[in-house]
Protein backbone atom coordinates (compact mmCIF):
# COMPACT_ATOMS: atom_id res chain seq x y z
CA UNK A 1 0.00 0.00 0.00
CA UNK A 2 1.25 3.61 -1.12
CA UNK A 3 1.92 6.13 1.81
CA UNK A 4 1.04 9.81 1.12
CA UNK A 5 1.72 12.67 3.64
CA UNK A 6 -0.57 15.56 3.69
CA UNK A 7 0.12 18.51 1.58
CA UNK A 8 1.33 21.58 4.00
CA UNK A 9 -1.13 24.18 2.75
CA UNK A 10 -3.36 21.39 3.74
CA UNK A 11 -1.96 20.49 7.20
CA UNK A 12 -2.20 24.53 7.61
CA UNK A 13 -5.67 24.31 7.29
CA UNK A 14 -6.67 21.88 9.68
CA UNK A 15 -4.51 23.17 12.56
CA UNK A 16 -6.32 26.42 11.90
CA UNK A 17 -10.01 25.10 11.27
CA UNK A 18 -9.30 22.43 14.73
CA UNK A 19 -8.18 25.79 16.74
CA UNK A 20 -10.83 27.94 15.50
CA UNK A 21 -13.99 25.24 15.95
CA UNK A 22 -12.90 23.59 19.59
CA UNK A 23 -13.41 26.23 22.23
CA UNK A 24 -12.58 22.63 24.33
CA UNK A 25 -10.09 20.43 24.60
CA UNK A 26 -9.86 17.40 22.22
CA UNK A 27 -7.71 14.03 21.01
CA UNK A 28 -4.85 15.92 19.68
CA UNK A 29 -4.83 14.33 15.76
CA UNK A 30 -8.32 12.70 16.23
CA UNK A 31 -9.25 11.71 12.71
CA UNK A 32 -5.75 10.68 12.05
CA UNK A 33 -4.65 12.71 9.48
CA UNK A 34 -1.01 13.14 10.13
CA UNK A 35 1.37 10.51 10.14
CA UNK A 36 5.25 10.17 10.71
CA UNK A 37 7.97 7.97 10.79
CA UNK A 38 9.32 6.78 14.50
CA UNK A 39 12.43 4.91 13.80
CA UNK A 40 11.61 1.77 11.27
CA UNK A 41 11.79 3.14 8.13
CA UNK A 42 9.68 5.18 5.86
CA UNK A 43 7.36 1.69 4.98
CA UNK A 44 6.36 2.12 8.53
CA UNK A 45 4.62 5.37 10.24
CA UNK A 46 2.33 5.56 13.08
CA UNK A 47 -0.31 8.80 13.44
CA UNK A 48 1.21 11.71 14.80
CA UNK A 49 0.57 11.40 19.04
CA UNK A 50 -0.60 7.92 18.66
CA UNK A 51 0.99 4.97 19.09
CA UNK A 52 1.39 1.09 18.75
CA UNK A 53 2.73 -2.32 19.59
CA UNK A 54 6.32 -1.45 17.81
CA UNK A 55 7.05 1.33 19.84
CA UNK A 56 6.69 -0.29 22.41
CA UNK A 57 8.75 0.10 26.04
CA UNK A 58 9.74 -3.83 25.61
CA UNK A 59 13.00 -2.59 23.82
CA UNK A 60 14.31 -3.47 20.43
CA UNK A 61 13.85 -7.22 20.09
CA UNK A 62 10.74 -7.31 21.23
CA UNK A 63 9.68 -4.41 19.29
CA UNK A 64 11.77 -6.47 16.41
CA UNK A 65 9.87 -9.41 16.82
CA UNK A 66 6.48 -8.30 18.09
CA UNK A 67 3.49 -7.91 14.88
CA UNK A 68 2.67 -4.64 12.90
CA UNK A 69 -0.90 -4.83 14.18
CA UNK A 70 -2.07 -1.48 12.60
CA UNK A 71 -1.99 0.38 8.99
CA UNK A 72 -2.87 3.62 7.75
CA UNK A 73 -6.18 3.37 5.72
CA UNK A 74 -7.67 5.62 2.92
CA UNK A 75 -11.18 3.73 3.70
CA UNK A 76 -11.71 6.81 5.58
CA UNK A 77 -14.77 8.03 7.25
CA UNK A 78 -13.76 11.92 7.16
CA UNK A 79 -10.60 13.12 4.74
CA UNK A 80 -8.26 10.98 4.06
CA UNK A 81 -6.98 8.77 6.13
CA UNK A 82 -7.99 6.47 9.22
CA UNK A 83 -6.15 3.33 11.18
CA UNK A 84 -6.83 -0.25 10.57
CA UNK A 85 -6.00 -2.01 13.69
CA UNK A 86 -5.99 -5.75 13.01
CA UNK A 87 -5.36 -9.42 15.45
CA UNK A 88 -2.29 -10.66 14.62
CA UNK A 89 -0.49 -13.99 15.58
CA UNK A 90 2.46 -13.90 17.87
CA UNK A 91 3.92 -17.67 18.67
CA UNK A 92 1.03 -19.20 20.54
CA UNK A 93 -0.88 -15.86 21.38
CA UNK A 94 -2.81 -13.47 19.50
CA UNK A 95 -1.09 -9.70 19.79
CA UNK A 96 -4.47 -7.74 19.53
CA UNK A 97 -4.65 -4.76 17.37
CA UNK A 98 -4.01 -1.86 19.86
CA UNK A 99 -3.75 2.30 19.54
CA UNK A 100 -2.90 4.79 22.04
CA UNK A 101 -1.94 8.04 23.01
CA UNK A 102 0.27 6.97 25.71
CA UNK A 103 2.72 4.22 25.47
CA UNK A 104 2.38 0.53 25.14
CA UNK A 105 3.80 -2.13 27.61
CA UNK A 106 4.80 -5.18 25.63
CA UNK A 107 5.25 -8.33 26.90
CA UNK A 108 4.26 -11.66 26.75
CA UNK A 109 1.78 -13.31 27.73
CA UNK A 110 -0.16 -10.51 25.76
CA UNK A 111 -2.80 -10.67 28.94
CA UNK A 112 0.10 -8.97 31.04
CA UNK A 113 0.63 -5.51 28.65
CA UNK A 114 -1.02 -2.68 29.23
CA UNK A 115 -0.80 0.92 27.64
CA UNK A 116 0.09 4.33 30.28
CA UNK A 117 0.73 7.69 30.50
CA UNK A 118 4.26 8.30 31.53
CA UNK A 119 3.67 11.82 33.58
CA UNK A 120 7.16 13.60 32.81
CA UNK A 121 7.68 12.48 29.04
CA UNK A 122 5.55 14.73 26.71
CA UNK A 123 6.19 12.03 24.23
CA UNK A 124 3.67 9.56 26.04
CA UNK A 125 1.15 11.61 27.72
CA UNK A 126 -1.20 14.46 26.36
CA UNK A 127 -1.90 17.00 29.49
CA UNK A 128 -5.73 17.48 29.86
CA UNK A 129 -8.05 19.39 32.18
CA UNK A 130 -11.45 19.64 30.81
CA UNK A 131 -14.24 17.59 32.03
CA UNK A 132 -16.19 15.91 28.62
CA UNK A 133 -19.77 14.35 28.73
CA UNK A 134 -19.06 11.54 26.98
CA UNK A 135 -16.61 10.06 24.19
CA UNK A 136 -17.67 9.25 20.75
CA UNK A 137 -15.57 7.54 17.47
CA UNK A 138 -16.43 6.43 14.05
CA UNK A 139 -15.56 2.82 13.21
CA UNK A 140 -16.13 -0.36 11.44
CA UNK A 141 -15.67 -3.86 13.01
CA UNK A 142 -15.34 -7.08 11.40
CA UNK A 143 -14.79 -9.67 13.90
CA UNK A 144 -14.11 -13.12 14.05
CA UNK A 145 -15.68 -15.59 16.38
CA UNK A 146 -16.90 -13.25 19.51
CA UNK A 147 -14.32 -10.70 19.57
CA UNK A 148 -15.28 -7.09 21.21
CA UNK A 149 -13.82 -4.17 20.23
CA UNK A 150 -12.92 -1.25 22.87
CA UNK A 151 -12.17 2.04 22.57
CA UNK A 152 -11.72 3.61 26.32
CA UNK A 153 -10.86 7.06 27.81
CA UNK A 154 -9.22 7.54 31.24
CA UNK A 155 -9.23 11.24 32.57
CA UNK A 156 -6.16 10.96 35.30
CA UNK A 157 -3.93 12.40 37.65
CA UNK A 158 -0.09 11.83 37.47
CA UNK A 159 0.66 8.47 35.58
CA UNK A 160 -2.43 6.02 35.08
CA UNK A 161 -2.75 2.44 32.88
CA UNK A 162 -4.91 1.02 30.77
CA UNK A 163 -6.32 -2.09 32.30
CA UNK A 164 -5.70 -1.59 35.60
CA UNK A 165 -8.22 -3.15 38.19
CA UNK A 166 -7.39 -0.55 40.93
CA UNK A 167 -8.05 2.33 38.69
CA UNK A 168 -5.26 4.34 40.23
CA UNK A 169 -4.80 7.90 39.62
CA UNK A 170 -7.85 7.79 37.67
CA UNK A 171 -10.76 10.66 37.66
CA UNK A 172 -13.60 9.85 35.12
CA UNK A 173 -13.78 6.64 32.65
CA UNK A 174 -15.49 6.07 29.18
CA UNK A 175 -16.01 2.49 27.43
CA UNK A 176 -17.28 2.27 23.79
CA UNK A 177 -17.82 -1.82 23.28
CA UNK A 178 -18.53 -3.13 19.73
CA UNK A 179 -19.37 -6.53 19.74
CA UNK A 180 -21.35 -6.61 16.84
CA UNK A 181 -20.39 -6.49 12.96
CA UNK A 182 -20.23 -3.41 11.60
CA UNK A 183 -19.06 -3.37 7.82
CA UNK A 184 -20.24 0.59 7.33
CA UNK A 185 -19.10 3.26 9.03
CA UNK A 186 -21.18 3.90 12.12
CA UNK A 187 -20.63 6.42 15.23
CA UNK A 188 -20.60 4.73 18.48
CA UNK A 189 -21.14 7.04 21.99
CA UNK A 190 -20.47 5.91 25.50
CA UNK A 191 -20.64 8.66 28.79
CA UNK A 192 -18.51 9.59 30.86
CA UNK A 193 -18.33 7.91 34.60
CA UNK A 194 -16.62 10.11 37.17
CA UNK A 195 -15.23 8.74 40.00
CA UNK A 196 -14.69 12.00 42.37
CA UNK A 197 -13.82 15.81 42.09
CA UNK A 198 -10.29 15.68 41.05
CA UNK A 199 -9.54 17.68 37.82
CA UNK A 200 -7.46 15.72 35.46
CA UNK A 201 -3.92 16.57 34.39
CA UNK A 202 -4.09 14.02 31.08
CA UNK A 203 -6.60 11.49 29.00
CA UNK A 204 -5.26 8.33 27.89
CA UNK A 205 -6.77 5.96 25.33
CA UNK A 206 -6.97 2.84 24.70
CA UNK A 207 -8.48 1.18 21.14
CA UNK A 208 -7.94 -2.82 21.04
CA UNK A 209 -9.38 -4.75 18.67
CA UNK A 210 -10.36 -7.76 21.11
CA UNK A 211 -9.89 -8.19 24.97
CA UNK A 212 -6.33 -9.75 25.52
CA UNK A 213 -7.33 -12.93 26.88
CA UNK A 214 -9.55 -13.55 23.96
CA UNK A 215 -8.64 -12.14 21.20
CA UNK A 216 -9.33 -13.78 17.73
CA UNK A 217 -6.87 -13.35 14.77
CA UNK A 218 -7.95 -11.90 12.03
CA UNK A 219 -10.24 -9.48 13.60
CA UNK A 220 -10.29 -6.10 12.26
CA UNK A 221 -10.94 -2.66 13.62
CA UNK A 222 -11.38 0.51 11.71
CA UNK A 223 -11.46 3.98 13.85
CA UNK A 224 -11.30 7.53 12.59
CA UNK A 225 -12.64 10.88 14.22
CA UNK A 226 -12.56 10.23 17.83
CA UNK A 227 -14.41 13.02 19.98
CA UNK A 228 -15.19 14.88 23.42
CA UNK A 229 -18.49 15.72 23.33
CA UNK A 230 -19.44 18.70 26.09
CA UNK A 231 -22.73 20.02 27.53
CA UNK A 232 -23.25 23.14 29.51
CA UNK A 233 -24.48 20.97 32.66
CA UNK A 234 -21.14 19.60 33.23
CA UNK A 235 -20.42 16.61 35.73
CA UNK A 236 -18.51 18.58 38.51
CA UNK A 237 -21.43 20.16 39.88
CA UNK A 238 -23.31 16.61 40.16
CA UNK A 239 -20.25 14.63 41.47
CA UNK A 240 -20.23 17.01 44.16
CA UNK A 241 -23.55 16.96 45.21
CA UNK A 242 -23.22 13.41 46.63
CA UNK A 243 -26.28 12.84 48.84
CA UNK A 244 -25.32 8.78 49.59
CA UNK A 245 -22.93 7.45 52.02
CA UNK A 246 -21.72 4.26 49.88
CA UNK A 247 -20.16 1.45 51.08
CA UNK A 248 -19.89 -2.68 51.17
CA UNK A 249 -20.36 -4.62 54.34
CA UNK A 250 -19.86 -7.90 54.14
CA UNK A 251 -21.07 -8.62 50.64
CA UNK A 252 -23.67 -6.19 50.26
CA UNK A 253 -23.71 -2.71 48.85
CA UNK A 254 -25.39 -0.27 51.28
CA UNK A 255 -26.61 3.42 50.66
CA UNK A 256 -27.28 5.82 53.22
CA UNK A 257 -29.32 9.05 52.25
CA UNK A 258 -31.50 11.37 53.86
CA UNK A 259 -35.43 10.90 52.94
CA UNK A 260 -35.57 14.00 52.08
CA UNK A 261 -32.83 14.25 49.62
CA UNK A 262 -33.51 11.60 46.95
CA UNK A 263 -37.64 11.56 46.34
CA UNK A 264 -37.00 9.25 42.38
CA UNK A 265 -36.69 6.43 41.36
CA UNK A 266 -33.01 5.83 40.68
CA UNK A 267 -30.58 3.48 38.61
CA UNK A 268 -27.97 1.55 40.48
CA UNK A 269 -25.10 0.23 37.91
CA UNK A 270 -21.86 -2.02 39.23
CA UNK A 271 -19.00 -1.17 36.32
CA UNK A 272 -15.96 -2.83 35.88
CA UNK A 273 -12.42 -1.69 35.28
CA UNK A 274 -13.31 -1.27 31.94
CA UNK A 275 -16.55 0.67 31.77
CA UNK A 276 -18.75 -2.62 31.09
CA UNK A 277 -22.02 -3.03 33.40
CA UNK A 278 -21.70 -6.15 35.62
CA UNK A 279 -24.94 -5.76 37.83
CA UNK A 280 -27.54 -3.43 37.79
CA UNK A 281 -31.08 -2.69 39.25
CA UNK A 282 -33.32 0.57 39.73
CA UNK A 283 -34.76 1.27 43.34
CA UNK A 284 -36.94 3.61 45.08
CA UNK A 285 -34.15 5.60 47.58
CA UNK A 286 -34.93 4.85 51.10
CA UNK A 287 -33.19 6.33 54.05
CA UNK A 288 -31.23 2.56 53.91
CA UNK A 289 -30.73 0.55 50.71
CA UNK A 290 -29.02 -2.67 50.93
CA UNK A 291 -28.04 -4.95 47.89
CA UNK A 292 -26.65 -8.17 47.52
CA UNK A 293 -23.94 -8.19 44.63
CA UNK A 294 -23.77 -11.26 42.60
CA UNK A 295 -20.54 -10.49 41.24
CA UNK A 296 -16.82 -11.37 41.64
CA UNK A 297 -14.40 -9.79 43.81
CA UNK A 298 -12.84 -6.87 42.74
CA UNK A 299 -12.72 -2.88 42.37
CA UNK A 300 -15.49 -1.92 40.79
CA UNK A 301 -17.30 1.87 40.33
CA UNK A 302 -20.91 2.39 41.79
CA UNK A 303 -22.93 4.46 39.58
CA UNK A 304 -26.11 5.80 40.57
CA UNK A 305 -28.28 8.17 38.52
CA UNK A 306 -31.83 9.82 38.48
CA UNK A 307 -33.33 12.63 36.72
CA UNK A 308 -31.55 14.89 39.07
CA UNK A 309 -28.60 13.60 40.06
CA UNK A 310 -25.43 11.60 39.34
CA UNK A 311 -22.87 9.74 41.37
CA UNK A 312 -20.15 7.61 41.04
CA UNK A 313 -17.68 5.81 43.42
CA UNK A 314 -15.03 2.73 43.80
CA UNK A 315 -16.02 0.09 45.28
CA UNK A 316 -14.01 -3.32 47.01
CA UNK A 317 -16.47 -6.61 46.24
CA UNK A 318 -14.46 -9.20 48.37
Amino acid sequence: MQIKFLPVKVLCLLIVFSSNILAQQQPENPGFELWEEFGIGPDTLEPVDWSSLKSSDGGELINMVIPQVWEQTTDAHSGLYAVKLINMPILSFVAPGTLTNGRVHATLPPTDAYVYTIEDDPQWNTPFTDMPDSLTSWAKFLPQSADIAHIIAVLHTDTAKIFDTTMTNWVAVANIDISQETGEWSQFSAPFTYLNGETPEFILFGIFVGDAENSTVGSILYIDDIELIYHETGQEKVINNNPYDIYMSGSQLVLRCEPNDIKEVSTLEILDNMGRIAWKEQFSPESLNTFNLDISPGIYICRISGRNHFVAKKIVVR
